[in-house]
């Protein structure tokens, strides 16, 4: 069971009522759960999403009101494309998609993880629009370059890092 933790602004856009949100849960999975935000950079309503647990994060841009109810196919595909993009082999893929069979929306419990979304909002937007909005930049640099940063609630470690180690190690799966 995989839980998407949606701030107030996600929920408003998907027109969650209160009967669409789910309780919160402890993750059952390696990677556990993930928190999504919606933000606008360079005119475009963009969807940042970070794990709850390796602060591993991407985006999707360019969301509708016609495709924002498709937002968790947004996530899965996302997903796989970080990992694949920072090198994660099949089996690691498949390890981190094991207990994402169904997905549940509820909201954020967490003012420390949503401190820590507040800086990746930050820091894309400013990635992105010095590299002249999303026509100009290279959004894969973008998102790996975030995803390697040393964080300090991570040991001075990075994302990319400690993803690895949850999903059993860097040999096994390094492509």
């Amino acid at each position: 069971m995989l839980q998407l933790r949606c701030t107030q602004k996600v929920q408003k856009a998907l027109g969650l009522k209160p009967d669409d949100i789910c309780d919160v849960r402890n993750p059952d999975s390696l990677l556990g759960n993930w928190y999504v935000n919606l933000f606008v950079v360079d005119r475009r309503k963009t969807f940042l999403f970070m794990n709850e647990r390796t602060f591993l994060s991407f985006i999707a841009f360019g969301i509708r009101k016609s495709n924002v109810q498709k937002m968790p196919e947004l996530f899965l595909r996302g997903l796989d494309e970080v990992l694949t993009l920072e090198g994660f082999g099949m089996p690691a893929i498949n390890d981190a998609f094991a207990g994402y069979g169904s997905i549940e929306l509820t909201k954020t419990d967490s003012r420390s993880m949503l401190g820590n979304m507040n800086d990746l909002t930050d820091l894309y937007k400013h990635f992105i629009l010095s590299e002249g909005g999303f026509n100009n930049c290279d959004l894969k640099r973008i998102i790996s370059k975030i995803n390697r940063m040393p964080q300090r609630n991570l040991g001075w470690s990075n994302s990319v890092e400690v993803a690895r180690e949850l999903l059993r190690g860097n040999t096994q799966y390094a492509t």
